[in-house]
């Protein structure tokens, strides 16, 4: 099962990793209250849910107004009333967590991030696949393909996009990072495959979103050159053999 805070709780204790997490807490009033007074932007997320199901997005719009979307809904709200409309939304039984909002990096007026997919072969983690996930509106709630966004070679976005940063040296920061995460929780979780999820922000600094355990990796290979393909292909090979190899 998808767990988002237990993979924050293990992050947040690396000092290095932790600098690119955005602030995050379980939901609840107090925390909701004080990253109201914090941020002109925050997320609610489903703890356990994938592909940008659940999520709420409430940003500020002038002084005790917001507005709260969610799906395909979007409405205005007081702060006093907030609470009340976010319990009408909150249904089921997952915990969520709330987190600060990022200002994200846009390719043709549209926010973007990243998925960087790492496979550990023979105790080595491995990047094997890469793309851009560009949503399909201006002010789409999630960049998830799942919700319209499209699939972009990576390299492609990061000499185009709009605030057009370094290409190289964000590259090389997203990698490096992506390794740092990778290493950190393989260490405390039974994973050999991840999909991370890294944004650029408009002034191109580096944040971590998420980490998937199981990612679907159907249309990011898509974009990707047969020699990428072929390295995820071949590690999935090499892992299934080392799995059998243990047994």
């Amino acid at each position: 099962m998808r767990n988002k805070m237990k993979h924050y709780e293990i992050l947040i204790k690396d000092p290095i990793i932790a600098k690119h997490i955005p602030e995050t807490h379980w939901y609840n009033y107090n925390a909701l209250r004080s990253m109201l007074n914090k941020y002109s932007i925050i997320y609610l997320k489903p703890n356990d849910k994938s592909s940008g199901n659940g999520i709420i997005r409430i940003k500020f719009i002038a002084k005790d107004k917001y507005t709260v979307s969610f799906e395909k809904t979007t409405m205005n709200v007081d702060r006093a009333n907030l609470t009340t409309a976010l319990k009408k939304i909150i249904t089921g039984n997952s915990k969520y967590i709330i987190q600060q909002g990022i200002d994200l990096a846009t390719y043709k007026n549209n926010p973007f991030d990243m998925r960087i997919v790492l496979q550990k072969v023979w105790k080595t983690w491995r990047i094997t696949l890469t793309s851009a996930k560009v949503a399909s509106t201006e002010d789409a709630i999630v960049t998830n393909v799942a919700k319209g966004a499209r699939d972009y070679l990576l390299q492609q976005i990061l000499h185009e996009y709009d605030q057009k940063k370094d290409p190289m040296a964000t590259f090389r920061e997203i990698i490096d990072l992506s390794h740092q995460i990778a290493n950190v929780l393989g260490n405390q979780l039974p994973i050999v495959i991840t999909g991370i999820d890294i944004a650029v922000d408009k002034h191109g600094y580096i944040w971590f979103i998420e980490s998937n355990e199981k990612p679907d990796c159907t249309r990011c290979k898509n974009v990707n050159d047969n020699l990428s393909i072929k390295k995820y292909e071949e590690a999935r090979y090499l892992i299934k053999t080392s799995k059998k190899l243990i047994k």
